[in-house]
């Protein structure tokens, strides 16, 4: 029995009043680092222990196998490990869908052995009914179909709301069509195919609503339209229905999530609760005023503030720097200081930016770990083995039997796959039927033929050895008998690539399944829907400094953070002009700081190579939105000037640090060229490892005689503004400008293509 005043003690008054709350729907607004996580888990056992409800009819659902993973430990300690409390059902929302289907899919014609196919696997299906497309091409329509069954849309419905092209529905059909007669799922099928389950069978809708007395949703601001549409049909009657979530913190429209469904979540359940847990136990209060102060220029958010008992810490810090090179040099500096390299962090808004800190840290011998790199998944020898293994497990699976079934070679061409495919008419989708047919019919050449007839015994064989003996020997016997074995030891040999390491990290991995169907079958379900947790170590528990895009940080904390690239159009991003996606990036700032627990540091820089040219950037908006005397400043914001010539770009800083730097092979960064604006003092220097940001390509040569925009022309542009032409140069026939712009931004343009209007011109 667990002791539940205990637990209850242990909470601050608006966490309590959060678990003691189960009459009315609720809606926890959770801030970042208010914990959200010991309220869910202490509300699940209080269910147990104080209301009676037994744990069986408790739904949790959150977004992450690993917060899943943790919630049900959690609970199983709170209640000292009462079995019962293992009959909780605690599942991400994609897992329940996989869940639910195996169990009653088959009402609606869905084999109960069905695979998940990933974006790689629903890109190749696509393939599959336009073969005269290239992948590439066909890309871009693979997503919008991905985002139309997020928002909850099917291919036979009005779908004029995604302002697709005419031949949209048409591919989306075809796909559908083409995953039905598979009898596979998508992704975003675990949602929409348990939405027209529950819709087409009320005995299956009903007995839902009988089984789950609790429903508890976590992150439910990463919920999209489709996760929306199935939990408003899983709510009962009888049901209590918990939602926690932080609005500040939805950051993942771009993967379908909507912000309105926690905004509007007490209009969608009228009489709902709301209790606002705003004590942040992560941060300090320096740090969270700088993330408050900006996030309050949102307007489609809950009001909230997180305040903290914590030390008011020292300020977060702004580095102006000159380029992305000097931005690394400067956070190298920092960490050589004091070495505390595990618990610091790099946050970044794409990936292309931690280049220049590996390229440094490498020089600078500073340890370091890249999240969010290739994943064991994503390996080729890893994804071979693994169409192997749900080729077994669905025989329709066509996509993983054109994967494999001549690879490594057996002499199976494209004709010869033609000519299996052509028997699918009597084969009802059998892909291994089919492979029969064309062997016992002689339609394949001697050399097609004995390839497929190995192909087709070699699974044969490991059918009657999947129902019979352990399931790594039927595994290990098919990465040998398909030949990928030999074909990756032959590869490893000439380039000590590891790949037959990681087929053995993968049959490793099943050691733990039950020797069965069904334990492969659980096997590959786990896998496609956290491919994260198989065979290899998390990066996150490597040493060094953590290298992370801002989206991958949500659920991470660390003592020191730099959040690198705050200017504009790089952050907000350069597409980001409506008022919905800068609200989102502002929310990405939030995330970002508050993953800092007691050092914060923002970096600006002056200027980027961006596609091989020098981009002039212009600070972001949201430093401009932090509070007065909030953040300690460092350096000369680019576009000031300082009264004295000769300025180093440094500012209050004094001196430049990269002159003293020593990287830890013991050279020095060298020095770059440099260049003054014309009718300015401004001496600009770039210094690092390759060192070239700030200097101008040597190609150009300076225009003669008349011009489209003569120099000092002044210039008024859409995006930045009023500004003037400060120089003119020649770029082949071209004639190309540089614009300084109010505010200090600068940017080049070709003349002849340039959207600029001419103030004052005649």
């Amino acid at each position: 029995m667990a002791d539940i005043e205990s637990l209850l003690a242990e909470l601050n008054d608006d966490q309590k009043e959060a678990v003691l709350e189960n009459s009315a729907p609720l809606l926890v607004l959770a801030g970042a680092g208010s914990g959200k996580t010991r309220v869910i888990t202490t509300k699940i056992a209080y269910c147990i222990e104080k209301l009676g409800i037994p744990p069986y009819k408790i739904l949790a659902v959150t977004f992450t196998n690993k917060a899943a993973s943790e919630m049900r430990e959690r609970v199983q300690s709170m209640l000292d490990n009462d079995p019962a409390a293992s009959e909780c059902t605690i599942r991400t929302f994609h897992s329940f869908g996989a869940w639910f289907l195996r169990r009653f899919g088959s009402e609606i014609g869905l084999n109960s052995n069905f695979t998940i196919y990933d974006d790689d696997d629903s890109l190749s299906l696509l393939a599959s009914c336009y073969p005269n497309h290239k992948k590439k091409e066909l890309e871009p329509v693979m997503r919008r179909i991905s985002y139309a069954k997020d928002r909850g849309l099917g291919c036979h419905d009005n779908l004029s709301s995604l302002k697709m092209d005419s031949t949209f529905p048409r591919m989306f059909e075809a796909y559908e069509n083409k995953l039905r007669r598979v009898g596979n799922v998508d992704f975003a099928d675990l949602i929409t195919r348990s939405i027209e389950l529950l819709d087409a069978k009320p005995e299956v809708l009903a007995w839902m609503h009988n089984r789950f007395q609790v429903i508890l949703v976590d992150e439910y601001q990463d919920s999209n339209i489709a996760q929306f549409e199935l939990l408003r049909r899983l709510v009962g009657p009888q049901c209590f229905i918990c939602v926690v979530g932080d609005d500040d913190q939805s950051i993942y429209r771009f993967r379908g999530a909507e912000i309105q469904n926690i905004l509007s979540f007490p209009q969608q359940y009228p009489g709902t609760k709301t209790v606002k847990l705003e004590q942040n136990y992560r941060s300090t209060q320096s740090i969270l005023e700088v993330a408050n102060t900006v996030i309050n220029f949102n307007k489609g958010r809950h009001p909230k503030r997180l305040w903290t008992d914590n030390t008011k810490g020292s300020k977060p810090n702004l580095l102006y720097v000159q380029d992305e090179t000097d931005e690394a040099l400067r956070v190298g500096n920092i960490l050589l200081k004091d070495r505390q390299f595990d618990s610091s962090a790099i946050l970044y808004r794409t990936n292309a930016q931690s280049v220049a800190f590996e390229t440094a840290f490498k020089r600078m011998r500073i340890p370091y770990k890249v999240v969010g790199a290739l994943q064991f998944y994503d390996r080729e020898e890893v994804k071979d083995a693994l169409a192997l293994l749900f080729l077994l497990t669905n025989s329709k699976d066509e996509v993983n039997f054109k994967r494999m079934i001549n690879k490594p070679a057996r002499g199976i061409g494209d004709g010869g796959l033609e000519t299996i495919l052509s028997f699918s008419a009597e084969a009802d989708g059998d892909l291994l039927f089919m492979l029969k047919r064309a062997i016992d019919t002689g339609s394949l050449s001697a050399k097609a033929k004995n390839g497929a007839s190995q192909f087709l015994a070699m699974y044969q064989h490991a059918n009657r050895m999947l129902d019979s003996e352990e399931l790594v020997d039927c595994v290990n016997y098919l990465i040998r008998e398909s030949n990928l074995l030999s074909h990756y030891q032959k590869i490893d040999s000439q380039n000590s690539t590891g790949k037959v390491d990681n087929l053995e990290a993968l049959v490793n991995a099943l050691a733990s399944y039950d020797s069965s169907r069904d334990g492969l079958l659980l096997f590959l379900e786990q896998l496609s829907l956290d491919p994260t947790t198989l065979g290899r170590e998390d990066p996150r528990d490597k040493r060094g400094v953590t290298l992370i895009t801002m989206h991958n940080t949500k659920g991470l904390e660390f003592d020191r953070v730099f959040i690198a690239g705050m200017e504009e159009e790089l952050f907000p991003g350069r597409a980001k002009e409506s008022d919905e996606d800068v609200e989102e990036e502002r929310r990405i700032f939030y995330v970002a700081v508050t993953r800092a627990r007691k050092d914060l540091f923002l970096l600006c820089a002056k200027a980027r190579r961006i596609w091989g040219k020098t981009s002039f950037q212009h600070p972001s908006r949201f430093i401009d939105e932090i509070g007065p005397g909030q953040i300690a400043v460092q350096g000369i914001r680019p576009g000031t000037l300082p009264e004295s010539s000769g300025f180093n770009g440094l500012g209050s800083l004094g001196e430049r640090r990269a002159h003293s730097t020593t990287f830890g092979d013991g050279s020095k960064p060298r020095k770059s060229s440099s260049w003054a604006p014309s009718g300015s003092n401004l001496i600009q220097q770039g210094f690092g490892v390759k060192a070239k940001a700030f200097v101008m390509d040597n190609s150009h040569e300076e225009m003669e005689g008349e011009s489209l925009f003569p120099l000092g022309q002044k210039v008024y542009s859409d995006q930045y503004g009023e500004g003037e032409v400060i120089r003119l140069k020649k770029s082949g026939d071209r004639e190309v400008i540089d614009v300084r712009f109010v505010g200090g931004r600068q940017a080049t343009f070709i003349s002849k293509f340039a959207a600029l209007e001419k103030i004052g011109a005649d």
